[in-house]
């Protein structure tokens, strides 16, 4: 009984150390290449990893940098450096196109105002219509024909047949305006009718108008019967008499017809020299009377009884 249980007790010992052998063995010999393969896996993980944050940040630079510019140039640039990233390449040649035309529209420079603005020269109008022309053909170039680059095929067609209006070219600008139409039929008919309409009146804006002279700010506008307007009398806007308003003395009234002539002044008398000459005009103590005297030679005294 001792001896088997001592020989299942060596069976047993034997088989452990044949199962840690072969443990010991596999580790020597293939662990290695498992350990290098899931070194591998966790490495490709991690790549991948950053390759999609990479790709997250590289969309959210994109989009910024094309909020953020204003520039024709710029816009440009935007369009050079993340022209595979979602559509921002055709948005940002749309806008910088759009800014020229707008700077043709206005005949400022880009990036002027109204307040400040610098005037564009005839070389400066034909580079910007020759830039957003190509602009334009760019994007309509690169239309796939697919649903999502409908609407800014379509617009690069419209801005191909402003362009074209600016230049004077009628006939390119109808067939840019019939090809959007043809374009926007399938999913916008509504955009398709409005590129037709445009084609269909594109010959009225060649022909050139003649502007009426405006009338002269000095003469006052006639009035039915032959009255005229009087000028406003900004101090007597209640158009009160004359004299009415406090401080106003009354005018000297006019004459009317013809004055007569003065009369004549008469000559002085001649003087007389055989008449008597004039008594003097008694003085104010001659001119009081005497009071009675019994003595006409003697005074009368009035101190006396």
């Amino acid at each position: 009984m001792d001896r088997e249980r001592l020989q299942q007790v060596q069976q047993s010992d034997l088989s452990e150390s044949r199962v840690n052998e072969d443990f010991v063995n596999w580790i020597k010999t293939s662990g290695p290449w498992y350990l290098l393969a899931i070194l591998v896996g966790i490495a490709v993980y991690l790549y991948l990893v950053n390759l999609q944050r990479a790709e997250v940040r590289e969309h959210e630079q994109a989009w910024f940098d094309f909020t953020q510019a204003a520039m024709p140039a710029s816009l440009e640039d935007v369009a050079q450096q993340h022209g595979d990233v979602d559509s921002i390449g055709t948005l940002a040649r749309l806008r910088a196109a759009n800014t020229y035309l707008a700077s043709l529209q206005t005949n400022l420079a880009v990036g002027s105002t109204l307040e400040e603005g610098t005037p564009l020269t005839a070389e400066d109008r034909a580079l910007g219509l020759d830039r957003a022309g190509d602009l334009y053909r760019q994007v309509a170039e690169s239309d796939k024909g697919g649903f999502g680059d409908t609407i800014t095929a379509y617009t690069a067609l419209n801005g191909l047949a402003a362009v074209a209006e600016c230049q004077g070219d009628v006939d390119s600008a109808r067939k840019y305006y019939e090809q959007a139409a043809t374009r926007a039929q399938e999913w916008y008919p509504v955009l398709a009718d409005q590129a037709r309409g445009r084609a269909e009146t594109v010959d009225e804006y060649a022909a050139d108008i003649t502007l009426p002279k405006p009338a002269s700010p000095l003469a006052p506008p006639a009035i039915p019967g032959g009255a005229t307007l009087q000028p406003l009398d900004v101090d007597n806007i209640l158009n009160l008499p004359a004299g009415a308003l406090p401080g106003d003395a009354a005018p000297p009234a006019a004459p009317t017809g013809t004055p007569a002539a003065p009369a004549e002044t008469p000559a002085a008398p001649a003087a007389d020299d055989t008449a008597p000459p004039a008594e003097a005009p008694a003085t104010e103590e001659e001119a009081t009377p005497a009071s009675p005297s019994t003595d006409p030679a003697t005074p009368a005294d009035p101190d006396s009884p």
